[in-house]
């Protein structure tokens, strides 16, 4: 699992659950921590698992560039002003040099969507899957260049979508050749050695289903893992959304994400709501391992993405 923490400093109760082995990262924001940046923050939850035997927690963060940026500093340009791939290289070495500084190894980043006109647009590297490809893959490469893992989002790509799956339910009505089309900056990034997939909450019917696809077999399973040959970790974009909650509860939408090969679910939500969540979250996937929803062999697959990462 891949939470968000309220406020500035674990509580009690979230000390306890990482020790207990229940939380596998961190995602960060801005409400975690003030001017001095996360880097006390981090260390103390890294020193938290470490005292209690645990591996490592993956310390996450949104760092695209442009409207979405949680730290100063690097990127200091939008991913649309990267307009080749020297400079999205640049940006992507600098962003992982500050990354680092601050006990942050894994950069939600960079977005692989093509600019197609939808609400994504602005946070995308181009309106070709040819530019996204190219700048996109260059900026993953800058990451793990010095050592964070880049992330590419939101498979199969929110080019089309026209609403944002963080605000409401979002039905992307593409067809199959326009999807599959932008599916190139992925096959780039991916055969470039990319580690990180995250899954977009969006619904593709042209891919044939009718859930998002974060909790689709189609799109998980036979797209991304067969298809595509995708052998790193699968996480899902943020499952405590109406993008996700019109069609599935949030514990719900994690177990079908886990059963259609998804590796670590992320769930944030509002940071009042986030331990209430992310505890019924966990809770709902010990009772789907231990009533055989979700299988021995999944379970312990999904498991073995993650720990393969933090030994890197």
């Amino acid at each position: 699992m891949l939470v968000r923490m309220p406020g500035q400093a674990p509580s009690r109760a979230f000390r306890a659950r990482i020790r207990r082995g229940e939380i596998g990262g961190v995602v960060l924001f801005t409400d975690n921590y003030g001017p001095a940046g996360p880097a006390a923050l981090v260390a103390q939850l890294q020193q938290i698992a470490l005292d209690a035997g645990q591996p490592r927690l993956l310390i996450a963060i949104d760092q695209e560039g442009g409207v979405v940026r949680r730290l100063p500093g690097a990127p200091t340009l939008k991913p649309s002003q990267m307009t080749n791939a020297r400079i999205a290289g640049e940006q992507g070495l600098a962003t992982a040099q500050d990354l680092k500084r601050n006990g942050i190894d894994v950069d939600l980043a960079p977005v692989l969507d093509v600019g197609r006109g939808g609400f994504i647009t602005d946070r995308t590297f181009g309106s070709t899957p040819l530019q996204v490809a190219n700048r996109g893959s260059a900026f993953a490469r800058g990451l793990s260049s010095d050592g964070v893992f880049a992330t590419g989002k939101h498979f199969p790509g929110l080019g089309y979508a026209q609403s944002n799956t963080d605000n409401a339910p979002t039905i992307v009505r593409a067809t199959p050749p326009q999807l599959l089309a932008d599916l190139l900056p992925y096959r780039r990034t991916i055969a470039e050695g990319l580690k990180i997939v995250l899954l977009a909450t969006a619904v593709y019917p042209a891919l044939g289903d009718d859930v998002p696809a974060a909790c689709s077999p189609q799109i998980v399973t036979n797209l991304l893992r067969d298809d595509l040959g995708f052998a790193g970790l699968v996480i899902t974009d943020d499952l405590d959304t109406p993008g996700v909650t019109h069609f599935l509860s949030t514990p719900d939408a994690a177990v079908q994400a886990v059963a259609a090969g998804v590796d670590m679910v992320l769930t944030a939500g509002l940071p009042r709501d986030a331990d209430r969540n992310s505890t019924a979250v966990y809770s709902a996937l010990l009772a789907a391992a231990k009533g055989k929803t979700l299988s021995r062999r999944r379970v312990a697959e999904a498991y073995a993405h993650v720990l393969a990462l933090k030994r890197l």
